[in-house]
């Protein structure tokens, strides 16, 4: 299933995209073939998939890191475009789209926090005042406060790092936010934050593209998940519609989230739980609530 492909509603567009390595050698292989796709905006999207898939490699395109070879991408109305193996409009792409690296951290240099994350904006031609004001604003949304600015990014958590790497990537105020792998190596606090992250990003009309192998967190805040396997996109739909499709499930070795596990062990003892499925809840608390409605009706 894939989404009907207009500019109109769309914030990045696959065409006819395919990402050949070795191209015309004995060697030659094909990762994703002839993908055709288009990321709604102001939604979160999770990219999943078996290790190897190309999940990674596919987002690395969407801002230029990899040149398209067959195919085209835009962003919004811009076609990233390629000329003599350069890509002529990257600055203009890259400016649209920010992309977060599996752990995040590894991207801060700066002697400063401020250093670090005013660096984005004013390569961008944005004044210094102008920066400043952002590294606060963000790292405020990032959950952290201005007494972090004048500090070394190097004596911080791995989490604070990551939150800083983040404020940065967000300074530069792109349209669309990419995050690989998130939560690697956080604690549960350290992924609950994350997640508070990316809803306020969705709340300021951001579109978001994460890859991860954590369902769970899709189940709770994706609007859409699309399924990478075996060189294409298998499916796309909401957490619960990939989830019911146990074939899908089980061939390309997705973690079921806990939550729907739940549902499908409740269903086995009692066939009036299949109402979940229709309530779909997201958290804990949803999933608690829904069962007393079918338990209790509206006395609950």
């Amino acid at each position: 299933m894939q989404n009907k492909i207009t500019q109109s509603k769309n914030a990045i567009i696959l065409k006819d995209l395919s990402i050949v390595f070795n191209k015309k050698q004995k060697n030659e292989f094909t990762l994703l073939d002839n993908l055709n796709y288009g990321f709604e905006k102001g939604k979160i999207h999770y990219i999943a998939g078996k290790s190897g898939s190309g999940k990674t490699v596919l987002i690395s395109h969407f801002n230029g890191l990899n040149k398209t070879q067959l195919g085209s991408i835009a962003v919004f109305d811009e076609l990233i475009k390629i000329k003599f193996g350069k890509i002529m409009n990257v600055k203009k792409i890259r400016q649209k789209i920010g992309m977060v690296f599996q752990f995040a951290e590894y991207q801060l240099f700066k002697s400063t926090i401020e250093k670090d994350i005013i660096f984005g904006p004013m390569n961008f031609k944005v004044k210094k005042d102008e920066a400043i004001k952002r590294a606060k604003k963000y790292l405020k949304l990032v959950g952290l406060d201005e007494s972090f600015l004048p500090r070394n990014p190097f004596g911080l958590s791995g989490g604070q790092k990551r939150r800083v790497a983040i404020a940065g990537i967000l300074a530069i105020e792109p349209e669309i936010l990419i995050f690989d792998e998130p939560t690697a190596g956080l604690d549960p606090n350290g992924e609950r934050e994350m997640l508070e992250i990316f809803k306020k990003l969705k709340a300021m009309g951001k579109t978001i593209i994460v890859v991860t192998h954590s369902m769970n967190h899709a189940l709770e805040i994706a609007d859409n998940v699309v399924v990478i396997g075996d060189k294409k996109i298998l499916k796309s739909g909401n957490t619960y519609e990939i989830f019911q499709d146990e074939q899908l499930v089980m061939n390309e070795n997705l973690s079921t989230p806990l939550i729907f596990k739940t549902i499908k062990e409740l269903i086995a003892k009692d066939k009036k739980y299949n109402e979940l499925l229709k309530i779909q809840p997201r958290t804990v608390e949803e999933l608690v609530k829904g069962i007393n409605l079918i338990k209790y009706g509206n006395k609950a």
